[in-house]
């Protein structure tokens, strides 16, 4: 019950943090926009190797949804969709790990983007 009742206290800063993080990823996708060619790999393999490719707008994927994920659901929203405490939580718990595999590929990604260059 103590961990529920720490993941309900700190996901409205985790939000905060995931929020916070969009700015300097926008600062990063609009650089590598500039310096990219028409078309970047939008979808990679179990092997990390290109499978599908678009055009290099798509980059603006990552911030888009970083920053409409966190603010549509807010711990406001959250708490008025859901009374008992640990069905809340459960869902605070998947959306925060929805938002690290975000980070994790979108790292991945620009990492590929980065060597593109």
């Amino acid at each position: 019950m103590k961990f529920l009742l720490f993941i309900d206290k700190i996901y409205s800063k985790i939000q905060a943090f995931f929020l916070l993080l969009a700015i300097p990823i926008t600062a990063l996708s609009i650089y590598l926009y500039m310096k990219l060619p028409k078309m970047i790999p939008t979808q990679f393999g179990f092997d990390f190797k290109p499978t599908n490719w678009g055009y290099k707008s798509s980059i603006f994927i990552f911030p888009i949804v970083l920053l409409i994920l966190p603010l549509f659901t807010s711990k406001r929203i959250m708490s008025s969709q859901e009374k008992l405490l640990t069905r809340r939580v459960s869902a605070e718990v998947i959306i925060i790990v929805v938002l690290v595999i975000l980070i994790l590929s979108m790292i991945g990604a620009y990492s590929y983007y980065f060597k593109m260059i």
